[in-house]
Order: structure tokens, then sequence, then C-alpha cells
């Protein structure tokens, strides 16, 4: 063995000459061969996707990107042919820098393009290298919802009331920006065709922003999709209106002639009952109320969940009294009576007179003679006290037919003392 690396070296040194160009050739071939084969190329990739992460003061304070981030950009790598040759976009992401956003408004932020794979290569440039992203503020709001239902018909003697809705209002979440442009939030009634009950049906959500347009996103959240709305149908119908005048007996109501206006309403009740019904009271006018040349009024009542489709919520009654007069008449104590003393109580009357007003046909006005107006005080019911005090007096005008009667109201002094005490 030793022989044979003594040998070597002899030859290694007779021969140097030859081994330095052989291996000067060897390592020129290996340049040659590593540049044909194992070159430093560079290759364009397009569409690498764009990826956002936020951040986590933008998390705290509920910023988020709202524009759509579909775009791609291309870039340029450089590396070994051998290494980068079957790299293509779905190995590379590209971030964006979202450090600078504190508050709702437009950013231009810089891209940062990774790899996803473990291939040696440079990336050499990037298109675009910045993006734009719109940044808001993500807040939640209250809306009425309106209902309706526009594809409902209704049959003759039937009405729809006000449209309701449930629940009445319904929680948006979305960008400040978007919500700021909803102006209401309607469901519609999916019920089609006649209708002649209340119903409750399903709807559809739409939402309409301020210049009357449908806003459609999938980046607004309504906190349900189940709205119902309630359609109330009511029957209606038309009934003459009729008031009672409370007059003595002794009076001729066919002499008072009036009209009233409006003579009828058109009314719509929930249920059933409007159908025995022909004519509707509206109240009671004393005799002692109606005066000539002036009108009296009274409101239109209805029972409660009837509703007045008219709109007239009283009734102007106007007295046919042309040819009407009044005159005042005195009436003296002898023409008072007092009737329905208690047994325990004395009573007197202090009042030496009563003027009261008669009213009627100018040419019966004039005609009454003493004692034909008599006044009545009725002390049943009253409670009496000690010492004067004043009560009512009805008056009246005898004979039968009277088309004259007395207007306003009266009240007389009495004065009242205990039967066991003294005057």
């Amino acid at each position: 063995m030793k022989n044979f690396i003594l040998n070597f070296l002899n030859d290694l040194k007779r021969n140097y000459k030859t081994v330095i160009l052989a291996f000067l050739l060897s390592f020129s071939l290996w340049i040659v061969v590593s540049i044909q084969v194992f070159p430093t190329i560079e290759k364009e990739i397009t569409g690498v996707s764009v990826e956002a992460h936020l951040t986590d003061f933008m998390v705290q304070n509920n910023l988020q990107i709202i524009n759509d981030i579909n775009e791609t950009i291309d870039i340029k790598i450089q590396g070994k042919r051998y290494d980068i040759s079957r790299l293509n976009s779905q190995d590379f992401y590209a971030s964006v820098d979202l450090s600078d956003v504190t508050s709702a408004g437009k950013y231009n932020v810089t891209l940062d393009v990774s790899s996803k794979t473990n291939e040696d290569c440079t990336i050499l440039e990037t298109n675009p290298k910045t993006i734009t992203l719109e940044i808001d503020e993500i807040i939640t709001k209250v809306f009425p919802i309106t209902g309706t239902a526009p594809d409902i018909s209704l049959p003759e003697g039937f009405y729809a009331d006000d449209v309701t809705t449930s629940p009445e209002t319904i929680s948006v979440t979305g960008s400040a920006s978007m919500l700021n442009k909803i102006e209401r939030i309607e469901a519609r009634s999916t019920f089609h065709g006649d209708i002649t009950e209340s119903t409750q049906t399903n709807s559809e959500i739409i939402i309409y922003g301020n210049n009357g347009t449908k806003i459609v996103s999938d980046k607004i959240k309504l906190s349900t999709e189940l709205v119902t709305v309630n359609i109330p149908i009511y029957k209606q119908k038309e009934l003459p209106l009729k008031f009672t005048i409370n007059y003595p007996p002794n009076f001729d109501a066919d002499s008072l002639k009036y009209t009233i206006n409006p003579d009828k309403i058109t009314v719509a009740c929930p249920d059933d009952t409007i159908d025995n019904q022909s004519q509707l009271d509206i109240g009671v006018i004393n005799l002692s109320d109606i005066k000539p040349n002036t009108k009296n009024y009274l409101t239109i009542p209805l029972p409660q969940g009837y509703k007045n489709l008219s709109g007239n919520y009283s009734a102007t009654i106007t007295w046919e009294t042309e040819n009407y007069g009044i005159l005042d008449y005195t009436v003296s104590s002898d023409n008072i009576s007092i009737t329905n003393v208690p047994d325990n109580y004395n009573v007197q009357l202090t009042t030496s007179e009563l003027v009261v007003t008669v009213t009627g046909p100018s040419d019966l006005i004039t005609g009454f003679a003493d004692g034909d107006i008599t006044a009545t005080v009725n002390l049943l019911g009253v409670s009496l006290r000690t010492g004067s005090q004043d009560v009512i007096a009805t008056v009246q005008i005898k004979g039968s037919d009277q088309k004259c009667w007395v207007i306003n109201d009266y009240k007389v002094t009495i004065y009242a003392a205990p039967k066991d005490g003294s005057y």
C-alpha cells in the first residue's frame, strides 16, 4: 500500500500539468452543464389572490372592510428553473397591511406577497403594489316595519283596515354608510286573491333606499327573516243618523223641523253585529237647549272596535225656525209649586218671581196669560240642609200640542228648616 501511494505521488509530480488541465476542463464542463440544465430564470404569474385579515383594533371597534376584495394581482419571480417552473398562482398569496386603519374611510394599503411553498425564489415585482379598501363601522339600527298587502281584493261591503306586522320593528346590522341609506323596510304579504275575514300571512321583506330603490346586499343582516303581516278585514255599511229630542208630553214634536248634516255615515265593523243595524243613534238634545236661528252639535259615537270611514265625527242640527221669536215672561210665586218635601223638613219658597224665556212661532208666543206658564220644584232626591239653597225649577207651558217651549235652565231659592226647630 505504501508503495502504491509513493508511485501515485511520483506520477502526479511528473504529470501535474496534465492533472491541472483535466481539472480545469472538468470544472468548465460542469459550469456549462449547470447553466444549460439548471439556469436562473424569471417567471410571471397572474391571478394571485389577495387576503385581508382584520387587526385586533379593527375587531374591537367594529371596523370592517366593506368593498369586495375579488381582485387579483400579477407577480414576477426569479429562481432556478427546476425550482420555479411548476409554480402557479395557487402557490402564492398577497396580504394587505391594515396597521394604519384607525377609523372609517378609504385606505390605499400596500401588498405583501408570500409563497406557500418551500421553493427558493425571489419576488421581483407586484402589479399593482397597492389596493384601495373602504373601511366602515359595523352598527345595528332598529327600523319600523311597514306592512302591505297589495295583491288582496275585497268583495263589495268589506273594508281592509291598516295592515300591521308582527314584530313591528326589525334590527338591521351592517356598515354605517349602508344603513344610513335605508329609508324604510316593507313586509309585503304573500297572500293573493279575495279576502273576507281578518288574516295573518307570511311576507317578503323589502328594504328601500333614500331614492326609493330596493337595497339588496348579503352584507346586511336582519334580526329575523320571518315577519307576519296582519290584515284586518271589516264589514262596512252606510247608516242613517238619528237623534232624540227630550221634550215634555204636551209638546207637538212634529212642529219642530230640522236638517242634520251629515245625515248618514259609512261605518266599518270587525264582526257581524252591523248586519242588524239600520240606523245610528247619536244622542239626545233637550228641548230647552234649542234656540231659534242657532245650531246644535252632537258627536257621533261608535262602539269599541267600529271605525268611521266617512271621517265625520260630529253632526250639525240646523233648526228651521225662520218665523220663530223669543219673549220673556214672569212667573209669580203663586205659579211655583214645591213637591216631595221630606217629612222632617219645613220648606218655603224664597223666590217671589221667576223670569223665563219662551220661544216658538212668533204668532203664538205673545198669547200666554198669567198661569199659563208654571214652575215646579221637585225635592225628591235633593239633599236639604238648614237654611237657604238654590234648587232646580222645571218650567212648563200649559195646554196640549204646544208649539212653544221654554229655553234655558232655571233655579229658585228655598229655605229649609228641620221640623223640630223654628224658622
